[in-house]
């Protein structure tokens, strides 16, 4: 039933955001009332906003308008009522719902416990932030290299968002020699060196292909992640890839089918894995937890990702600027007045 009011975003139709002033329900038994301090807009939201490809034009998780708040899913806030054992009012958390409670573009959000973490009174809400995106990227890289990182391994990541560096610093982390970086934009390559990118690709003026088969001896890389969620991205980082390699494709579809450089996959023998949504699945949100350790150690480094910070009155521009990727933007932050 309809208990506090505030501000929140409606995705009212395909491209359309409106901010008005609506009911937010009271929490059920397990769930908790949370007032979000900070939200951020993840890629997927941009595509979700949009609906301009065939694949996000039927996934329809709710009809329009959409709930309040929908689809934000990046979010640090405080619990204001609870009706779970885990939580109490004053509570700082860590928010990372799936589709049903993605609700992060509003003041308050009403969400299960089950996908809540707590964070530290004393850390920055911008910065524990990113451990929801820095979660399903851990979670993602589980899945696409579960073992132990041979010596001398090479990564490259097309597509230097917020995602691409993550999972850049994270290769490094778990043990790749060198990692490629590759993006359409040079402010974001310039931000992936900063945070130890062995090369990067500045497409199309330079060839991804020829920067990672000079970089690994002809060899090719042992890992390619795709981060960028455009087809033309993944089909560069196909043709990428090293004897035995794997093809990690993070980004969401464009389309139902793409074109595949089967020749080039079968010759090289390699494996190409998928990874979406199931870090919000995992019982007690393990790749959540290890995102905060190693955000909260300086193991991964965040301070450079939001790039600038939107009021959840100003949303529409927010999402333009993230569209148009336009002023060096990385990762876009809300606030709520």
């Amino acid at each position: 039933m309809p208990h506090v009011r505030g501000e929140a975003a409606v995705l009212v139709e395909p491209g359309r955001l409106e901010v008005a002033e609506v009911a937010f329900r009271e929490p059920a038994e397990g769930e908790v009332l949370v007032r979000n301090t900070v939200a951020a807009i993840c890629g997927s939201d941009v595509h979700r906003v949009r609906a301009e490809s065939p694949f996000f034009r039927d996934m329809r998780d709710h009809p329009y308008p959409c709930p309040a708040g929908y689809p934000g899913h990046e979010g640090v806030g405080e619990v204001v009522e609870s009706r779970s054992a885990r939580f109490s009012p004053g509570d700082l958390v860590l928010t990372v719902p799936n589709h049903a409670y993605m609700a992060s573009f509003a003041r308050y959000q009403t969400i299960a416990d089950r996908f809540l973490l707590p964070v530290k009174a004393t850390g920055s809400p911008t910065v524990q932030l990113m451990a929801q995106q820095l979660g399903t990227v851990v979670f993602a890289l589980n899945r696409f290299w579960p073992e132990r990182v041979p010596q001398g391994s090479t990564a490259a990541v097309v597509g230097v968002g917020s995602a691409g560096l993550l999972f850049q610093q994270l290769l490094k982390h778990r043990g790749f020699e060198k990692v490629v970086a590759v993006d359409l934009e040079p402010g974001r390559l310039a931000v992936a060196r900063s945070l130890g990118a062995d090369a990067t690709v500045h497409v199309p003026g330079q060839s991804a292909e020829e920067v990672v088969m000079e970089a690994t001896g002809g060899k090719g890389a042992d890992l390619v992640v795709e981060a960028a969620g455009t087809d033309g991205a993944r089909e560069h980082a196909m043709r990428m890839v090293g004897q035995h390699g794997r093809l990690g494709l993070f980004g969401m579809p464009e389309d139902y089918d793409m074109r595949i450089p089967y020749a080039h996959l079968f010759v090289r023998q390699a494996q190409l894995i998928t990874a979406v949504g199931g870090a919000q699945l995992e019982p007690g949100l393990p790749s959540f937890r290890t995102a905060l350790e190693l955000i909260g150690d300086g193991s991964i480094k965040v301070d450079d990702h939001i790039t600038h910070t939107f009021d959840i009155k100003n949303i529409a521009d927010a999402f333009d600027l993230a569209h148009h990727r336009q002023d060096d933007v990385v990762k876009i932050a809300l606030t709520f007045g």
